[in-house]
């Protein structure tokens, strides 16, 4: 019995290696249906912001943001990367040197079919606060085929509930 003792101390790792790959391995992502998969088809690709507006949750309206869009481009990559620059009208007005007016980040994106959103994960951003943040924005399609992102809504000091509505159209 006392020469068995080092040889089981020795085969013991040896069993569990053995054992854990006998084993089957756990699956944690399960095939996106064929709903998910055609809307991340329609997401994937170039966009250009075409407009900006404020929806007020409350009343359900939609009206021009107060900064309005002069420019911007949205990519989505079939890799899950994604590309975001919005330039605001008045941005010329901005003195030299100043970020003023101007929004850009990238990272990755993540589609959640079952809240309607995608998250877009901020590797780097202009803004440096918000490196590192989990961006949910609200997607809708309209007839037309535009792509509109809403951010959750957020109190003004109104007291009512807004959110940013960024409309995009794709590049053919």
């Amino acid at each position: 019995m006392n020469l068995l003792r080092p040889l089981l101390a020795c085969l013991a790792p040896l069993l569990l290696v053995l054992s854990a790959c006998a084993a089957p391995a756990p699956t944690t992502d399960a095939a996106p249906d064929d709903a998910t998969v055609h809307l991340r088809s329609r997401l994937i690709g170039a966009w250009k912001l075409v407009a900006i507006r404020d929806r007020d949750v409350t009343a359900g309206t939609e009206t021009p943001a107060a900064r309005a869009a002069d420019g911007g481009q949205l990519i989505y990559t079939a890799n899950g990367r994604l590309s975001v620059q919005i330039v605001r009208v008045g941005r010329a007005q901005a003195p030299p040197g100043s970020a003023d007016g101007f929004s850009s980040y990238f990272g990755r994106w993540e589609l959640v079919p079952a809240e309607g959103c995608v998250i877009h994960h901020q590797d780097g951003n202009l803004a440096v606060a918000q490196v590192g943040q989990a961006a949910k924005r609200y997607y809708s399609f309209d007839p037309e085929g535009h792509l509109s992102l809403a951010t959750p809504p957020r109190k003004r000091e109104d007291g009512h509930d807004v959110s940013s509505v960024f409309v995009w159209e794709k590049y053919p």
